[in-house]
């Protein structure tokens, strides 16, 4: 990949802004740190006149000289030799209480007074101490300490000082030393800086973050505009990433925090996320149900550029819910207008069984016919096709309703029964063959002529009805089937499902038979609820295996 001559404006900022920023930081810190090498030396040199005095003021020949009242050579050429050694020190001044000076650096100044008046107080018994004061070389630091005799008694002062421009001197010395650091540690800055951008860029491929900005901010537009959901994750589960498909597919309003503050198992409980990691292979979930929506969701392993290892999880979110309605709708109405059809052509026929009674004659059997096909009107019909998407589903049952009919027997379909395409979790075959058998077992049994015991009530004096409940959602179907009948005598009900069992009479028993085999074959389960004299419900169950929703 070509590198980009040149910086950018967003480069050139970043680069000055680094300058600026290390050339702060060496300021604040030098600064610091000549700010206290300037006291510490100015504490140094305190210390320095301080302690010289001190040690001068301990001198016996000292408080002899000035007991003696005149100057001792001896002292003078100690004294000498002392300020000499000490090249610091500008001035020793040894003075007796009168402030008759015994002995001077400057020759010429032994013999006057000291008049300065910052001594009256260390004549007067006080501590040691340091004054600044102006002399004839300007400003002074001095140290005063008084010299006493034998007895204890103050009979004179030593006063050590330094010139302040000395110390100014040093100071500007050292201020000049840090500025030569400073001039050094900024070209390094300079040198590091420029380094870092170039293996910056090498990191960025070429790109400089200008161009990255750019990049990312087409790129994430990109992503808010496509119609599936996309969430990136680390190795932890960490949400990196999400576009706003993601949070429209949750329902999630606009003022709640990013989903990044999230991890996957949070936001999407029936992940496989540690699956993927694991294995490095993708996962998809088929049919979904999450915040009331029908997903498809796919989770891929991100792999390192070049490398095997895995670096997290991508979550693609396909929501089927607007296709789903779409389709149910056209379906519906595909759907409706074949019922309708089918309807005509049904009504049509038993116009012309009507037109055959009246014809010969049997007026009270046409009524009665009349009175039977009546049990389903066309709104029933519509209701059940609206119910119930599935085609063969859809005729089989309306198909089982007018065969009822025809026999006084009103079948109906719960009202909240629903029945789509992509919800079954058996072959469309199979549940026809299911839901066929039970209801014409339940018109067997309401139209079979039994004959009345004691406990049973007769047929005649209930109603003869059938509800079938038909509910399928992506993860369950249930399939129930009530009737009106004679119940399932206690003796016949551990024995239904078994072939030829039936309490209809002999060379019966195949259609429960069949609909258990197929019960085994898909993995459902059949309750029944039955009492002798007040009916029989079966309830037959069929839910998705885990294993069905990893792909």
């Amino acid at each position: 990949m070509k590198i980009k001559e040149g910086k950018s404006a967003l480069e050139q900022n970043l680069y000055r802004s680094f300058l600026l920023l290390s050339a702060t930081l060496v300021l604040i810190s030098l600064g610091f740190t000549l700010f206290f090498d300037i006291s510490r030396q100015r504490k140094d040199m305190d210390k320095l006149i301080s302690g010289t005095a001190s040690y001068i003021a301990a001198i016996p020949d000292v408080a002899a000289m000035l007991e003696n009242g005149y100057p001792d050579s001896t002292v003078t050429r100690d004294l000498d030799s002392l300020s000499l050694n000490i090249p610091d020190i500008n001035v020793i001044l040894i003075s007796d209480k009168n402030g008759l000076r015994f002995y001077h650096t400057n020759r010429l100044k032994t013999g006057d007074s000291y008049v300065a008046g910052d001594e009256d107080a260390i004549l007067a018994g006080s501590d040691p101490y340091i004054t600044t004061g102006y002399g004839t070389h300007g400003m002074q630091r001095r140290a005063f300490h008084a010299v006493k005799n034998s007895d204890g008694e103050i009979v004179g002062f030593v006063m050590v000082s330094l010139f302040t421009a000395t110390l100014s001197a040093q100071h500007r010395s050292l201020l000049f030393f840090y500025i030569i650091i400073f001039l050094i540690m900024m070209i390094v800055s300079i040198s590091l800086t420029h380094t870092m951008f170039s293996l910056l860029r090498d990191s960025l491929l070429g790109y400089d973050p200008e161009e990255l900005v750019n990049i990312y901010t087409r790129q994430d537009e990109v992503m808010n505009m496509i119609d599936e959901g996309l969430a990136a994750t680390d190795l932890d589960g960490r949400i990196l990433f999400a576009n706003q498909k993601v949070s429209t597919i949750l329902g999630r309003p606009a003022n709640e925090p990013p989903l990044t503050h999230l991890t996957i198992q949070e936001l999407f409980p029936q992940t496989s996320f540690d699956q993927v990691i694991k294995t490095g292979e993708s996962v998809t979930h088929e049919s979904i149900s999450f915040a009331g929506r029908q997903l498809i969701v796919k989770e891929v392993p991100i792999h390192g550029r070049g490398k095997q290892a895995r670096r997290g999880v991508l979550i693609v979110l396909f929501d089927r819910t607007d296709l789903l309605r779409l389709s149910d709708e056209l379906s519906g109405a595909h759907n409706m207008l074949d019922t309708l059809r089918a309807f005509n052509h049904e009504f049509l026929n038993k116009l012309h069984i009507i037109l055959g009674y009246l014809q010969t004659g049997e007026i009270q059997q046409a009524m009665n016919f009349i009175t039977n096909s009546s049990l389903v009107s066309s709104q029933s019909v519509r209701e059940t096709a609206n119910c119930i998407r599935v085609p063969k589903i859809c005729a089989l049952v309306i198909g089982k309703m007018m065969h009822a009919a025809e026999l006084g027997i009103r079948l109906q379909v719960s009202a909240d029964s629903t029945c789509r395409d992509h919800d079954l979790l058996i072959p469309v075959e199979g549940f026809v063959t299911i839901l066929g058998n039970l209801m014409e077992n339940a018109i067997e049994e309401l139209s079979h002529d039994h004959t009345a015991s004691p406990d049973v009530i007769n047929a005649s004096e209930s109603p003869r009805e059938i509800h079938i409940g038909i509910y399928c959602r992506p993860d369950v179907n249930i399939i129930t089937c009530e009737d009106t009948g004679h119940g399932i005598q206690p003796e016949l009900l551990d024995h239904i499902f078994e072939k030829g069992v039936s309490s209809k009479g002999e060379n019966r028993g195949t259609g429960l038979f069949l609909v258990h085999e197929l019960m085994e074959e898909y993995g459902g389960t059949i309750d029944i609820d039955t009492e002798p004299g007040e009916g029989t419900c079966f309830t037959l169950t069929f839910t998705r295996k885990e294993t069905e929703s990893n792909v």
